[in-house]
């Protein structure tokens, strides 16, 4: 029988905190619980994908913001269940819930997705950048540009980027927001998460804060014990009408063990002992000068710290003589710790033209440094130490002729130290053939990922250093359309979008007998498809949608890639071919709302063994979630959620089970 007793520790949790005395009544509260969200007005000024913010209706690319409200009514534990509701998005967890995690836009590579705090790069040197324990502390949206961004933010755009934007200070007395749940599953998945945020401020001075603690003990029987501590911190300075400064600081960290799936699973033995743990530190420092109505300037730093711990034990695993599959099975700690500092301007002048067109030139330059150290030791021992630095110019117009045509355009130029120079342009276009009714969309680019420092230079007795490797690239072209009624109550959009992938990096067996392997750039590969999104709002009350994203993937070229894991002309693995979402938002009364939402995930071919192994099906799922929100007070509110609500059994990848039904219970206070 299903049981829940994993609830019970988190609801005391919960109960213990979540009691406070309400002494003042917000009805700003009130609003955001309950308020149904509206349809995303599509002249939302956008920040993400263009050097000056831009209404989103101006924007020729396919672009999704996920607004403070949307949070709201449907909180979850981690971003990536926040993310997942999105088209042209992938949360792939092919080590299982509760482990590694990464997001795939486009059907594109893990490592072709760049990731940003407030316009911070988190991603790794090279790329990689794994979502496990990531939250949305004082968050206020989220936006997700698809489709190539390196004219915008150089390497590692290809596919797109998701940017995590924090909330601004309001003018006022401190206001505080405290939101405590607790919950579990019917196998396992016990969970609790608590945060506290302040804002406030005053005409010369606005701040942000939060923090949060989460934690998630796993679905498997072995738990993974996440661990994850967060905070951030906004402050905008305002001296003067034509000068203010804003700061903005975000720390994310992350522990927990690796039993990413129930003992004998899987043909690969079990580790039980593998554990890992995360520090990410990501600030900057813009001020911005703006002389005149038409012209200003903005100069800024950052700087990016990311510590990170692999540990590992012997287990003593007994293999068949010979061996039918490799084994790791030794002591081991790797640690690695990046530095990324930037110092960036950038330059805006808005000529004055006619009354019907508007120009905006952007225009400006980065210099960016990137260190690197890792040590192994254990039984192996090996210490290596790079650094980089790389220079950009880059340059953006945007025009808009009335209220028919919008255009962007831009390039980026930059040189990566020991890299050959890259140059990636953006085009997009926006025809509103009916204002406010019709309009038709198009965008071209070309996007790169430089190589990262270790598959360049890294030589240990793992794998060999390749220092001629050369740039992944890629070019693209989307064309689409969107629909919407002038009272906002109905709105409609379709995007085809096609790229090609070259240069693709792979690691391959080097060759000499000795079981190292090399990086080498060998690979070529396609992805085009389908997104498509519609709401409706047929009351005040009520808001329905539906949005999903066909995906084909096609491998073009695989000279030195093992036949049987990556066959020519075949699919690239962890790619469903389907995947969408369904809701239903109905608000009762003045004190009661509440969200149901299903998510359909298509049949994929996945690895075996992750990076490894036989090509295997897995089946397509569909799960319901169920999301309800009461008004108890107008500063106090109630939420209960349901994951899976019922219980459908389904993998994410090859032997790995998804999460059960699973209940949360939770508190928002606001005063």
């Amino acid at each position: 029988m299903a049981h829940f007793s994993s609830i019970r520790v988190s609801l005391l949790a919960l109960g213990m905190t979540a009691t406070p005395v309400i002494a003042q009544q917000d009805s700003t509260a009130a609003r955001d619980t309950l308020r149904v969200r509206p349809i995303i007005p599509l002249r939302a000024i956008t920040v993400t994908g263009v050097l000056n913010p831009a209404p989103q209706n101006q924007l020729g690319f396919a672009l999704s913001v996920l607004s403070r409200e949307d949070l709201l009514a449907e909180p979850r534990l981690f971003a990536t269940d926040a993310l997942r509701r999105l088209p042209g998005t992938f949360i792939d967890e092919a080590a299982g819930p509760g482990g590694p995690t990464i997001i795939r836009l486009r059907g594109g590579e893990e490592v072709f997705t760049q990731i940003l705090a407030d316009g911070i790069q988190l991603n790794e040197n090279g790329g990689f950048f794994d979502f496990q324990g990531v939250t949305l502390t004082n968050v206020d949206r989220v936006e997700v540009a698809r489709g190539p961004q390196s004219a915008m933010y150089g390497s590692s755009a290809v596919s797109g980027v998701v940017n995590f934007i924090t909330r601004t200070g309001m003018v006022g007395r401190p206001r505080f927001e405290f939101t405590s749940e607790g919950g579990g599953a019917s196998n396992n998945g016990g969970s609790f998460r608590t945060t506290l945020t302040t804002t406030g401020g005053s005409s010369k001075l606005l701040y942000s804060a939060g923090a949060g603690v989460t934690y998630f003990r796993g679905i498997y029987d072995l738990p993974n014990d996440t661990w994850s501590r967060d905070g951030s911190l906004r402050i905008d300075a305002l001296p003067s009408d034509v000068v203010n400064i804003t700061g903005l600081f975000r720390f994310i960290g992350q522990d927990s063990k690796l039993p990413v799936r129930d003992p004998g699973a899987t043909r690969v033995p079990l580790d039980p002992n593998a554990r890992d743990a995360r520090d990410r530190f990501a600030g900057s420092v813009h001020a911005t000068f703006k002389p005149g109505s038409r012209w200003q300037h903005r100069v800024g730093a950052t700087v990016l710290r990311d510590d990170f711990v692999f540990e590992d034990e012997f287990d003593g695993v007994v293999l068949p003589d010979p061996p039918p599959f490799f084994v790791f099975d030794a002591n081991l700690k790797f640690e690695a710790d990046l530095w990324r500092t930037k110092v960036d301007y950038v330059g805006t002048v808005s000529p004055e033209v006619s009354n019907s067109t508007d120009l905006t030139f952007s225009y400006g330059a980065a210099w960016e440094r990137e260190d690197v150290a890792n040590t192994i030791t254990g039984d192996f021992e090996d210490a290596s130490e790079f650094a980089r630095s790389s220079g950009a110019v880059f340059g953006e117009v945007q025009a808009r002729f009335g209220d028919r045509l919008s255009i962007v355009a831009g390039g980026r130029l930059e040189k990566f130290q020991e890299i050959d120079a890259d140059f990636s342009p953006k085009a997009s276009a926006v025809l509103h053939v009916v204002p406010q009714t019709l309009a038709l969309r198009t965008a071209v680019g070309r996007a790169f990922k430089a190589p990262n420092l270790q598959q360049q230079f890294v030589d240990n007795p793992f794998i060999v250093s390749n220092p001629d490797l050369e740039p992944e690239t890629s070019t693209s072209w989307e064309v689409g359309a969107t629909v919407s009624d002038r009272r906002a109550r109905f709105m409609a959009s379709a995007t085809y979008f096609r790229q090609l992938f070259k240069n693709l990096i792979r690691a391959v067996d080097l060759g000499d007998g000795t079981g190292r392997q090399i990086n080498r750039n060998i690979g070529e590969s396609e992805a085009q498809g389908v997104e498509f999104e519609v709401q409706v709002r047929p009351t005040n009350k009520v808001l329905a949608g539906v949005n999903g994203t066909w995906i084909r993937t096609e491998i073009l070229e695989n000279d030195g890639l093992p036949s049987g894991e990556f066959p020519l002309d075949s699919a690239l693995p962890f790619r469903p071919k389907w995947v969408g979402t369904a809701f239903l938002q109905v608000a009762v009364g003045r004190r009661l709302s509440g969200v149901v939402r299903g998510r359909y995930v298509g049949s994929q071919i996945v690895l075996s063994e992750r990076f490894s192994g036989t090509r295997e099906d897995i089946d397509p799922y569909f799960l319901t979630d169920l999301t309800a929100t009461y008004n108890l007070r107008t500063n106090l509110s109630l939420y209960a959620r349901a994951e899976n609500l019922f219980d459908v059994s389904y993998h994410t990848a090859f032997d790995r089970m998804g999460i059960p039904l699973t209940l949360a219970v939770g508190a928002r206070i606001v005063r």
